[in-house]
């Protein structure tokens, strides 16, 4: 993890309170880690589906972040949409209660063996 950029994101959380949310970016293995106590961009559980999906801010936040190309240096076309840009790209959520979600290749999957991932980023799950 040479290239690690750490940055803040400001949103409306669930109460509509502004919160803060902290990044980790990994430009080498295309990954944002991203430290969310305010539950600003962490993933929702749709019940019609029962599975979880991502939720409005994170597609604000994510956008964003496409369109500062952030993420994009690798990739050849930089024109991707927001769709494509996610799809290329791989999240980690921290959240309360000591849980972990990931999001790769469209799916959200919580983690329940740290151990078993190597791509954690210490510095978060040591705070979760």
């Amino acid at each position: 993890m040479d290239k690690i950029y750490q940055m803040e994101y400001r949103g409306l959380n669930l109460f509509d309170e502004i919160s803060t949310v902290e990044l980790a970016i990994d430009e080498e293995k295309q990954t944002i880690h991203i430290y969310d106590i305010g539950q600003v961009v962490s993933p929702i559980f749709n019940f019609d589906v029962s599975a979880y999906e991502l939720s409005d801010g994170f597609y604000k936040m994510a956008d964003i972040l496409r369109h500062k190309k952030i993420l994009t240096n690798q990739q050849a076309d930089s024109d991707l949409t927001l769709s494509e840009w996610l799809i290329k790209n791989n999240a980690y959520f921290y959240i309360p209660n000591k849980r972990i979600k990931k999001y790769v290749q469209g799916s959200i999957v919580e983690i329940v063996d740290r151990t078993m991932e190597q791509a954690l980023f210490d510095d978060y799950v040591q705070r979760v």
